[in-house]
């Protein structure tokens, strides 16, 4: 097992950290390289020579300090920068007057604003390296002069220090930026990983599913079969009991409904292992939205107010089942979103010009503008894991488009939602009105 926080070859910390371990060797070894050549440089002179040997202990101390602090902590103040910084500039500097501001000298002033850049890719930081090279070519510039060097010496070296650190910099930053590229793309690769997996789950579940349909479908015939034989048979009775009669009347009428439900998804599931669509067939819409009702009723029972407006509607032709999946899962995730008290849900219909419309309104917390542009993304939730797949309300987009139609989405938070759902009508049959009530209000 990986411990935690350790990063592989080949990721972008990974690849981020082999670079930054190798910039930091090469900025050690040209370091140290320097300082040998600056003694070499004035061997002979031992007084010279025992200063630079102790300005390069000075600055191998300076440096291991704040890299242990980086290892530490991650990352340096804002006055542990100005230090570090202005510490080995002026060791820098202090190193070249030794030597007269001779060649040497001004190679060693060029090294350090080669290695300027080493430091954190923060604007802050840009701004103290920038900063820290114009004291240095400042100090440096006048102490060569005092020293009597040339004054187009002096300009060259200055001028090429300001070359090198600007082509350091946009090199760094480039590297930045690929690295940020990098992360961002292996990112991207770790979501499509888990929406692969998430697919490949999914895909099992179906097949499970397909199973499970086709042991349920011969057990279901049974149950359909003695439901229809009790009904029939209470039926023809004269005279029944008050609660018999109820069962003939009301409950063993839903049950059948319940049971043709049960059975047309049983069908669903094996026409879905088949991959054989289901035929368009016309159907009457206000009758599916009054069945998704029915079917919520377990899940809103106390929790909200129901409010039902039935329009006069054309007949619908496509796979009714289907939009009566779009209408439950609408009204369920509104009930879901509710306040605990006074929570209302109202589901309408209307007709407008070659359109027939559903519409779901609650008065629920509502949505930023952020997540209603994401929310007919597949996988993409805003439950909390383990309640949610992201998959609702993508299956119902392609069930609404591919009839032909399309979902309006409207939500502010703290005010509620209205889903806005738009079929294309019939113009050929006039209006009929389903047998519900309309305006009735319901648990």
């Amino acid at each position: 097992m990986r411990p935690a926080g350790a990063h592989t070859v080949g990721s972008p910390e990974g690849d981020g950290e082999v670079m930054n371990r190798r910039l930091v060797l090469w900025a050690v070894g040209t370091v140290v390289l320097t300082h040998a050549l600056l003694v070499a440089h004035a061997w002979g002179r031992w007084t010279v020579v025992g200063a630079l040997c102790g300005l390069f202990a000075v600055r191998a101390v300076l440096n291991t300090r704040f890299l242990s602090q980086v290892k530490r902590m991650g990352r340096l103040r804002r006055e542990e920068q100005w230090a570090l910084l202005l510490g080995n500039l002026t060791l820098s500097a202090v190193g070249s007057q030794l030597l007269h501001w001779s060649l040497m000298g001004w190679i060693n002033m060029l090294v350090q604003a080669v290695f300027l850049n080493g430091g954190a890719p923060s604007r802050q930081g840009v701004t103290v390296r920038r900063v820290g090279l114009g004291l240095h070519l400042a100090a440096s510039a006048g102490l060569g002069l005092r020293e009597g060097v040339e004054a187009g010496t002096v300009g060259v070296f200055c001028l090429a220090a300001c070359a090198f650190y600007g082509l350091g910099e946009t090199r760094c930053q480039l590297l930045l930026d690929a690295l940020e590229a990098s992360r961002e793309s292996h990112r991207r690769w770790e979501r499509m990983q888990g929406q692969l997996v998430a697919h490949e789950k999914l895909s099992s579940l179906g097949m499970l599913a397909a199973g499970v349909a086709h042991e349920i479908n011969n057990p279901m015939a049974f149950v359909t079969s003695n439901v229809r034989l009790l009904s029939r048979d209470l039926a023809a009775q004269g005279e029944l009991p008050e609660e018999l009669r109820e069962y003939v009347e009301d409950v063993l009428p839903a049950t059948l409904d319940g049971i043709r439900r049960v059975n047309a998804i049983v069908a669903d599931l094996r026409r879905f292992a088949r991959n054989d669509p289901e035929e368009p067939v016309e159907f009457d819409l206000n009758a599916e939205v009054s069945s998704a009702l029915r079917l919520s009723q377990g899940e809103r029972r106390g929790r909200c107010r129901m409010e039902l407006e039935l329009g006069a509607l054309r007949p619908i032709v496509g796979q009714p089942r289907q939009m009566g999946q779009v209408v439950l899962n609408l009204i369920m995730n509104a009930v879901q979103a509710l306040p605990e008290q006074g929570g209302v849900v109202k589901v309408s219909t209307r007709e407008e010009p070659g359109e027939a419309v559903v519409e779901v309104r609650d008065n629920g917390v509502g949505m930023k503008q952020e997540v209603v542009g994401r929310l007919f993304q597949p996988f993409f939730t805003t439950k909390p894991v383990g309640e949610g797949t992201g998959l609702g309300l993508a299956v119902a987009y392609g069930i609404v488009t591919g009839h032909g139609g399309r979902i309006e989405v409207e939500s502010e938070e703290g005010r509620g939602t209205c889903f806005t759902v738009r079929l294309p009508l019939r113009e050929d049959v006039p209006p009929s009105l389903h047998p519900s009530p309309a305006g009735r209000g319901t648990g």
